[in-house]
């Protein structure tokens, strides 16, 4: 009763800081907004298509701004500079939780006007992306028609109002890449040729050394309920290690410390621990040598697969399936998937899978074994 009051108060505070937003009347002239909020994974999935919109007939003349989620920002940096004009981070944490950094925040976004803003985000969210959409002042707004995976179907009419015009995408469900490639397909009014993510590196020394012939184990994930149990990962490392002759690489974000803590103390071998000690753009170069990934369902593979790493596993308690796992096979044949044994079980009736995880999956990840990912590893091999 509490929490849900405090949520409401803060809410009607989120009304009152956008009566106090003013933004520019003054349309910078060649203008484009383009607004991306989401985690890194779907940047990755969506990211090629900045430079197909800076290369389009439509839109090569224009300046491009990005406004960005900030915890992909050092990647998006290094990868996009060719295509993008001008950055705008946000950091989503505060800008949920800190009013005054909402308010700044908004009042720097809303400092120019575009000729074109445009939200290509197909799960759209009425209090970030949404409510920026609204207080911009451009003389185009466009958007895709949203499910409703972040927003009730009353906020979803709400917001539809506030974009002059909305893209429509097959209904059906579909890998995240092929929905955004039918959303700029219809916005360009062209047919793109691209087929799916690619990252492309440039040489670039690393301040550790990486050993060679090495598997790497990503052990984060954005969900405690998407990561597997840490002891589970440490004893197929020891079987790559004992049976391919691989050096272990152990990865994650700064919030994966502890698994990291709890890795050691199972592994009992030589290992290059890397949890927390790499930036997001070395992690790049990390995978990139690796010869093997084993990670949760996380944005990792999906670099992996944009770097085309020959061998992508990924273990899945089937969040999301059909939406951004697994790859369709003519987007990526390297990558590989463990199921959950209920998902498993119930392959040869994929589609009906599709819809029943398509909002997301309560399914316990640590009921997939250690066996079931060995032999896996081994029909592949």
């Amino acid at each position: 009763m509490i929490s849900n009051l405090k949520k409401l108060i803060k809410l009607l505070i989120y009304g009152l800081i956008n009566l106090f937003i003013s933004p520019s009347k003054e349309i910078k002239r060649k203008s484009l907004l383009l607004v991306r909020l989401d985690a890194i994974g779907d940047y990755v999935l969506f990211r090629n298509f900045i430079s197909l919109l800076k290369k389009s007939q439509k839109y090569n003349d224009y300046t491009i701004t990005l406004l960005g989620n900030s915890v992909w920002k050092n990647l998006s940096k290094e990868l996009d500079y060719e295509y993008v004009d001008d950055f705008i981070w946000l950091d989503r944490n505060k800008f949920h939780n800190n009013l005054i950094y909402r308010y700044k925040k908004l009042k720097e976004i809303t400092f120019y006007g575009y000729e074109i803003v445009i939200n290509p985000a197909y799960s759209r969210e009425f209090y970030y992306s949404d409510t920026i959409v609204k207080l911009l002042t451009a003389n185009e707004k466009i958007g895709s028609i949203s499910d409703t995976s972040n927003l009730n179907v009353f906020k979803n009419n709400v917001s539809d109002k506030y974009y002059t015009k909305l893209i429509s995408t097959k209904k059906e469900i579909m890998f995240e890449f092929n929905r955004n490639k039918e959303f700029f397909e219809k916005l360009l009014e062209e047919n793109l040729l691209i087929i799916k993510p690619n990252i492309k590196l440039k040489e670039k020394k690393l301040s550790f050394n990486l050993p060679q012939n090495y598997a790497i184990f990503f052990v984060g994930a954005g969900k405690n309920f998407r990561k597997w149990d840490i002891q589970k990962f440490a004893v197929v490392a020891k079987h790559l290690k004992d049976n391919y002759d691989y050096k272990i690489v152990l990865c994650g974000g700064a919030n994966d410390i502890k698994e990291s803590k709890s890795f050691k103390q199972c592994f009992n071998d030589d290992y290059l621990d890397l949890v927390g000690k790499t930036t997001l753009v070395e992690l790049l170069y990390v995978f990139n040598n690796g010869n093997i990934i084993i990670s949760n369902d996380t944005a990792a593979p999906h670099i992996a697969v944009a770097l085309s790493m020959k061998n992508v596993f990924v273990i899945s308690n089937g969040f999301h399936l059909g939406r951004f796992v697994p790859y369709p096979k003519n987007l990526s044949e390297n990558y590989h998937v463990i199921y959950h044994p209920e998902i498993e079980k119930n392959l040869d009736d994929f589609k009906e899978l599709c819809n029943k995880y398509y909002f997301g999956s309560e399914l316990n990840i640590n009921k997939i074994s250690v066996d079931t990912v060995k032999e896996k590893l081994g029909m592949t091999l």
